[in-house]
């Protein structure tokens, strides 16, 4: 009969030490994904808000009465027609998805001259026309700031966008000044 060699015993301490290490590889590789998984997924809920904030903007800007101070969404949500709440889940519930519209406030306007326009051959132009320098129109310079925030992961987006229109100097007056 032979005697077991202590060479067995190195063979199962060298593949004990590997598979610790297999393992912790292994750990540390779940780990990453695990946190990378949450950065994708902040991402995107922080591009879902901006998006929302986007919308938004665009969304108020075509609101009649809006450069006016008067409202910025038909359908207003929180009992205030500046904010809008909108639904990303399609569960029917506008709630995912809050967003707060600032009233336009205005930057710099110029009244337009007369030499400006082209009052023969455009309408809105033409309505602008009177003697003078100056017309009736003068152009505008608009910001208005959006912030969206997801009710469901927190995410938090400011949007601000410069719009440029041409208005009234009855307007311009009084939003202006």
């Amino acid at each position: 009969m032979t005697k077991p060699s202590k060479e067995r015993g190195l063979v199962l301490l060298v593949a004990l030490i590997m598979l610790l290490l297999v393992t912790i590889m292994g750990v540390v590789a779940a780990s990453q994904v695990q946190n990378n998984l949450k950065i994708v997924y902040n991402v995107e809920a922080r591009s879902a808000a901006r998006n929302a904030a986007l919308t938004a903007i665009q969304e108020a800007i075509a609101t009649p009465g809006f450069l006016q101070g008067e409202q910025a969404f038909t359908l207003g949500c929180n009992g205030s027609s500046y904010v809008r709440c909108l639904d990303l889940t399609g569960d029917g519930v506008e709630n995912d998805i809050v967003v707060e519209m600032s009233r336009p406030r205005c930057i710099s306007a110029y009244p337009l001259r007369n030499s400006q326009l082209n009052a023969l051959s455009d309408p809105k132009d033409a309505s602008c026309f009177t003697p003078g320098i100056y017309s009736l129109c003068a152009e505008a310079l608009w910001e208005v700031t959006a912030l969206a925030r997801d009710t469901t992961t927190g995410a938090k987006v400011e949007v601000r966008q410069g719009l440029q229109t041409r208005t009234t100097v009855i307007l311009l007056a009084s939003a202006c000044s």
